[in-house]
């Protein structure tokens, strides 16, 4: 019932506000209105093939691969121990009372899990860590575009994705992703130590 409520009190808000924006507008001649708007200069940019292609954002995937074989490693080794363990304690079944196979049992699961949180783990730092550097990158890409859209003086600027034509010339892409490759051609990944 309170939530109705709110629906109705927001709808009527912005009913009014939108009312008294007419009665400003209605009292002035509509190429008067027209005049008061700066022209709008448009411009068109592609964020998510800079993203991908920025040498930075290249260099941050090679080094969370890098890094990603190195824990991969470490994983396949610790698989290999389990595996062994595993199968001594198959060996040794018909060797142990139910108690005891019982009890080696779960420590095997335990053993298990434990390399199961570690891998987990692991993927959480890892992908930390690219957030973590990709958003440098993605502010310097929109520091850029602001720069070369002042440049342009484009007054609205796109995303390509939303744009289903667009004259070339009005496509700020190659420019941003130049700029951006020569301002910050690396970032230096953190992964922390676990």
């Amino acid at each position: 019932m309170a939530h109705k409520f709110q629906v109705r009190r927001c709808i009527a808000l912005g009913l009014a506000v939108v009312a008294a924006a007419l009665c400003l507008l209605a009292g002035q001649p509509r190429d008067a209105w027209a005049q008061q708007l700066p022209a709008a200069v448009i411009a068109v940019v592609d964020v998510q093939y800079i993203l991908q292609e920025a040498a930075a954002s290249k260099n941050i995937q090679k080094q969370l691969d890098a890094q990603r074989q190195t824990y991969q490693s470490e994983i396949s080794k610790q698989e290999e121990k389990l595996r062994a363990v595993e199968q001594e304690l198959n060996r040794h079944r018909s060797d142990l009372s139910t108690e005891d196979f019982g009890q080696k049992r779960r420590e095997f699961e335990q053993q298990v899990a434990d390399v199961q949180r570690t891998v987990q783990a692991r993927k959480r730092v890892l992908d930390q860590a690219f957030n973590e550097s990709m958003s440098k990158v993605r502010d310097t890409v929109l520091q850029i575009v602001t720069e070369v859209a002042g440049e342009q003086k484009a007054t609205l600027v796109l995303a390509k994705q939303q744009v289903v034509l667009a004259e070339k010339s009005l496509d700020l892409t190659p420019a941003v992703l130049d700029r951006v490759n020569t301002k910050l051609p690396m970032v230096t990944v953190t992964v922390p130590k676990s």
